[in-house]
């Protein structure tokens, strides 16, 4: 059809159209100048507990660094979904943010697990200087590929054994039913030891210990005493096996959508309260559980260096076969983990 208008006219309609279209996308871009985006936290912490509380205030500093420009929803107790169906929301961009136990983001990333192989580390210093200067990067790069942000990492604590009796020793496992997740880095390590890995849910456990389905569990004291575990199975071997690493993480494509100076407010944000303070509130609470635990009568049996140096003795060819399985992606996580511990202990 002719167009009824002149050359000239037409071209000023289709300015002032392109001018009212780019107003429009601008005005939609999130700026510090108003909350315009609201985003959802899934987090399977209890209301009112430690780890909640970290969730909460991850929110609010977030928002005051964006000037309210984002605002984090949390929604605690698991009430998005279990963690795994949680993080493929994340993932597809139907959720928004969250933070997970390692071995569950696993499931999307697996050289993740690497992070948590046990008596990896000497101690909690080499791993948390290992993990911040050369994990991260490496770590925050497998995460992108699945369309994830890392934002910052968490944790509940040094995994230890709990039981009827104390296994201080390599020995003391030999034969016994290790209950564990249902995975085949568990399944590897307590079969190299000497003992038959039993799977185990969650709500199993109380019952399992009671009935001697199981001997034996690795847990953390913030979960082992207040779920009333640690009168089932008192005895508790405290020979860190690991620490139950957790990582937060966002959407890629909502962090990458946002306006720049949102995106770095947002990230001032996460890193408001500094990573030293909430690994250092979560240690604290976990020495108040194991002088609860000791105080209601239960057991805590401390492995000796040497001990816990014999528990290390030929893991390096576990490590190397976790690393192995995984692919690449975990033959080159364990070597940058291996320059790390290198490097840390030099520092």
């Amino acid at each position: 059809m002719k167009c009824i208008f002149g050359t000239a006219a037409a071209s000023t309609i289709r300015r002032v159209q392109l001018s009212t279209v780019l107003v429009a996308s601008l005005s939609t871009l999130p700026s510090l100048a108003q909350a315009q985006i609201e985003v959802r936290y899934a987090s399977a912490a209890p209301p009112g507990s430690i780890f909640a509380k970290q969730v909460d205030r991850l929110a609010t500093e977030i928002g005051e660094e964006t000037k309210g420009a984002v605002k984090v929803n949390t929604f605690h107790n698991s009430q998005l979904g279990g963690e795994i169906d949680v993080i493929n929301q994340i993932v597809r961009g139907r959720l928004d943010m969250g933070g997970f136990a390692a071995l569950s983001l696993a499931l999307q990333v697996p050289e993740v697990a690497l992070l948590q192989m046990p008596f990896y580390f000497d101690d909690v210093v080499q791993r948390d200087c290992v993990l911040d200067n050369h994990a991260k990067p490496v770590l925050a790069d497998a995460l992108e590929k699945k369309g994830l942000k890392f934002l910052t990492w968490g944790e509940s604590g040094a995994g230890q054994i709990v039981g009827k009796k104390a296994y201080t020793s390599p020995t003391d496992v030999r034969g016994i039913k290790a209950g564990i997740y249902a995975n085949k880095g568990s399944t590897d390590f307590w079969k190299r030891v000497g003992a038959n890995p039993v799977p185990t849910t969650t709500p199993e456990l109380a019952s399992s210990l009671q009935t001697g389905l199981i001997d034996s569990w690795v847990t953390v004291p913030v979960f082992y005493v207040p779920s009333g575990l640690n009168k089932i199975a008192p005895v508790m071997t405290k020979l860190d096996m690991s620490i139950a690493l957790t990582v937060n993480v966002m959407n890629k494509k909502l962090f990458d959508g946002l306006a720049p100076d949102v995106r770095a407010a947002l990230e001032r944000g996460v890193g408001k309260t500094p990573l030293a303070t909430v690994r250092k509130e979560i240690r604290d609470l976990n020495e108040v559980m194991y002088k609860m635990h000791t105080d209601g009568g239960g057991t805590i049996a401390t492995v000796t260096p040497a001990q816990r140096a014999e528990w290390q003795k030929g893991m390096q060819d576990y490590w190397t076969e976790v690393a192995r399985d995984v692919g690449p992606a975990g033959e080159k996580m364990l070597a940058v983990l291996e320059s790390g511990k290198k490097a840390c202990k030099k520092g």
